[in-house]
C-alpha cells in the first residue's frame, strides 16, 4: 500500500519547490525587495547564481526530490 514512499521528501520537496516558486514569481512581477529572508543553507545559491538562476535550480532539484521521494524504493 505505501511502497515505501518518503513522505519526509515529498513534502520538504513541495514546500521548497512552492517556495521558490514563490521567490521567483515575486521577483518577476517586482514585489520582492533588495532583501529577502532565505535559509543560510540556500544563501550561496542566490549570491553566486542570482535570483532568477538559482530559484531555477532550486526547482529542479525539489522537483526531483519530490519526484524520487514518490518513487520511492521498489
Amino acid at each position: 500500500m505505501n511502497k515505501g514512499r518518503n513522505w519526509f521528501g515529498i513534502i520538504l520537496g513541495a514546500v521548497w519547490f512552492i517556495s521558490s516558486l514563490l521567490i521567483l514569481i515575486m521577483y518577476l512581477t517586482g514585489s520582492l525587495d533588495s532583501s529577502f529572508p532565505v535559509p543560510r543553507l540556500l544563501l550561496f545559491v542566490y549570491d553566486a547564481l542570482g535570483i532568477v538562476p538559482g530559484a531555477i535550480v532550486q526547482m529542479v532539484l525539489s522537483g526531483l526530490l519530490f519526484v524520487f521521494s514518490v518513487k520511492g524504493k521498489n
